[in-house]
């Protein structure tokens, strides 16, 4: 059993790279580079030089705070001497919210002429999964901001620099925004521009001090199950929306998720809709599938009857975790061409999996990143959570 499944895999691959090529052979529209936009805001960010770790030490002081009893946002971090603290809020009825950060906390440093430096922490809940890299670029991108540095740490940890203005006075400001559990805990350090040269290595240590106290692993939204019979799960976030027909037979199966978008209407007050993403699953036993190449082929032919054409391949995906008992498992990302409307851009994510006497095939079809960076960024996380929670029924699998 297992030499034919490797046989069959290698065919998968032969085949898929010829369907997949023969369809971006058939493509004439140019191949645009729409999604280098997002890219002019990853700058590097600019050399610092820091002072000793001791006279850092010594011109300092440990904050360590649990605001409002949550331990998720407990931190530490440290400040200049001298600075003054904000007024401290308690609440008995704390809430964070989705869309506008609460002030944890607050330093100001001495009066001057041309400007005071100060220092922020806050906190907001996150919507759905995202890395720390799409929330951030997103939050600059909604709130009109523009990048002088940025530095990813981590899926959890990102660092920017920027200059805001306030009022007359210019600031650099330089953040660092953390994803623990379901929250982002963000601290900033303002400092006006005029002072920056004397105290930019203060500013780049204070914020590098900063740290959550409790890291915390979790998924933004619940994961709901639907089920092929007692053949395979496929879990998916609850904020979108699944849409299966009902099943006539095993040998082929198939169900979609969709990403619905709720607007109202400014004249009718009526609820519209419009899908910003779609995951389609779909299962093809093996045993009654005539070849591999032929139900890629069919596959391809479904997506041009709907307007969508396979265009030129973007990536292979190498960071996801299939599950153990696939016995293959292969994820590209190309360009998806609207037949009907070539002003917008889409990307096509494809993934292929095997496993016992069935085929999965996974797609993510989406705006591409250079249309909408906040959609495309929401889609494929999901799409991500998507293929890590899928899983065969590996016994029914090679029963049948």
């Amino acid at each position: 059993m297992r030499r034919v499944f490797n046989t069959k895999i290698i065919y998968l691959v032969i085949s898929l790279i010829l369907v997949l090529v023969m369809a971006s052979g058939n493509t004439v529209r140019a191949e645009g580079g729409g999604g280098d936009a997002i890219d002019r805001f990853k700058k590097p960010m600019p050399e610092v030089e820091s002072m000793p770790e001791d006279e850092f030490l010594k011109k300092t002081k440990l904050y360590e705070d649990v605001p409002y009893g949550d331990k998720i946002l407990a931190y530490s971090i440290r400040y200049p001497k001298g600075w003054v603290m904000g007024e401290q809020k308690v609440s008995s009825s704390f809430q964070l919210d989705t869309k506008l950060f609460s002030n944890l906390n607050k330093w100001y440093g001495p009066p001057r002429m041309g400007g005071r430096s100060r220092m922020e922490v806050k906190a907001v809940n996150m919507e759905y999964q995202l890395t720390a890299e799409q929330w951030y670029l997103q939050y600059v991108l909604e709130s009109g901001l523009t990048l002088q540095g940025f530095k990813v740490y981590s899926d959890k940890k990102v660092e920017s620099l920027m200059i805001i203005m306030e009022g007359d006075i210019s600031y650099y400001l330089r953040s660092v925004a953390i994803i623990n559990g379901k929250r982002v805990v963000m601290a900033q350090y303002y400092v006006p521009m005029y002072f920056w040269n004397q105290e930019k290595a203060m500013q780049k240590q204070c914020i590098e001090s900063f740290k959550v106290k409790n890291p915390k692993d979790e998924l933004i939204e619940k994961m709901l199950s639907f089920q092929f019979l007692d053949i395979a799960e496929v879990k998916y976030p609850e904020s979108w929306r699944v849409y299966a027909k009902p099943l006539r037979n095993i040998t082929r199966m198939n169900m979609k998720v969709l990403n619905v978008r709720q607007t109202k209407s400014g004249y009718t007050g009526a609820t519209q809709e419009a899908i910003e993403g779609q995951v389609d699953v779909t299962l093809v036993s093996t045993i009654t599938s005539d070849s591999l190449l032929k139900e890629i082929d069919t596959y391809k032919k479904s997506l041009e009857g709907m307007g969508m054409l396979v265009g030129k391949k973007i990536k292979d995906v190498n960071n996801y975790k299939y599950n153990k008992d696939f016995s293959f498992a292969a994820t590209e990302v190309y360009k998806g061409i609207d037949s009907t409307n070539d002003s917008v851009d889409y990307e096509l994510w494809f993934t292929v999996l095997v496993s016992g006497n069935y085929y999965f095939f996974l797609t993510l079809l989406t705006p591409a990143r250079s249309e909408s960076y906040v959609t495309w960024a929401r889609n494929t996380e999901a799409y991500k959570l998507i293929i890590e929670n899928t899983a065969p029924y590996v016994e029914e699998l090679n029963e049948r």
